[in-house]
């Protein structure tokens, strides 16, 4: 919208001289000089800014409540932060949604400019900076069949033996990836994966609880099985950019900076979780911790 009002402003100059430019001379001695030349200075202010605009691509893989594919194009938290502060800052933002792979393939090659939730092993990896606050919170939890016995749960070593469902894509706790004594089940990008636990093809799926509490389908498809509680890992994902839209990056913080003191993030958090920002990380805070043992069926 905003690059659209600029190309209509820039046309709108370009016509105004051309009507102006043959009567320069005679509006430089009219008693109308003055309100001429104002009228070209807020012209020129406007072409401006216009020019500083810039529009960027950002790339998301589905993740509910983050980010997703809604009736009229992307939705969810994270996008709703990253639209709504960008904006603020003066740039347009567009997002496309694929597999986290193809993303950074995409950003690697330049067909985007960003990925939406990236993590900081990677946009390290990448040399991309990363946003100042982080937009997502995965809290990895162990989900297992209803007769696994729940006073067995001690953590990532109560799987040595298991088979795991691993979505080819998909980023897991290390303490599970790089665990010697499980046995990882490679799957595709669109795994069915609590239907391959109901059918004993592996022993524990690892999911996020944002999604399982948010997500309709997903909750649906886990209601028969048990989630164990504390979590195994909380990570947090950022916006990254390119090095070389640093700038862009330092507007973006900038501008969700002012809306934490203003309290519009506060009203994007409870739009879409029904929590402020501060709340929401309790819940988090407390899905990590040994309190919440006894509270492992899915949370409505």
């Amino acid at each position: 919208m905003q690059r659209q009002i600029c190309v209509a402003i820039l046309k709108s100059v370009k016509v105004a001289l051309k009507i102006i430019h043959p009567y320069s001379y005679r509006l430089a001695h009219s008693p109308m000089h003055r309100a001429f030349w104002f009228i070209g200075a807020v012209a020129l202010l406007f072409t401006s800014v216009c020019a500083q605009a810039k529009e960027i691509r950002i790339c998301y893989d589905k993740w509910v409540p983050y980010a997703y594919e809604g009736r009229g194009g992307a939705e969810g938290l994270s996008v709703d932060i990253v639209r709504t502060f960008m904006e603020r800052a003066g740039h347009e933002v567009t997002f496309v949604s694929m597999p986290t792979a193809r993303c950074q393939f995409s950003q690697r090659y330049g067909a985007v400019d960003g990925i939406l939730l990236d993590d900081v092993a990677h946009a390290k990896s990448a040399n991309l900076k990363i946003s100042s606050d982080s937009l997502a919170s995965r809290v990895t939890v162990a989900v297992v069949r209803s007769s696994f016995l729940e006073s067995e749960y001690r953590g990532p070593e109560s799987f040595d033996g298991a088979s795991w469902l691993k979505v080819i894509g998909d980023q897991y706790p290390k303490a599970i990836a790089d665990n010697p004594d499980m046995h990882a089940v490679e799957v595709g990008e669109n795994a069915k994966g609590y239907e391959m636990l109901r059918r004993h093809h592996v022993d524990v799926v690892f999911a996020d609880l944002a999604s399982m509490r948010y997500d309709i389908g997903a909750q649906r498809d886990a209601m028969q099985f048990k989630v164990l509680h504390p979590a195994l890992e909380v990570a947090e994902f950022y916006l990254s950019l390119g090095a070389e839209t640093a700038d862009i990056l330092g507007d973006f913080n900038l501008a969700m900076a002012h809306g934490v003191e203003s309290g519009e993030l506060d009203n994007i958090y409870y739009r879409y979780l029904g929590f402020s920002r501060n709340g929401y990380a309790r819940y988090i805070e407390h899905s990590d911790g040994a309190g919440m043992a006894e509270s492992n069926s899915i949370e409505q």
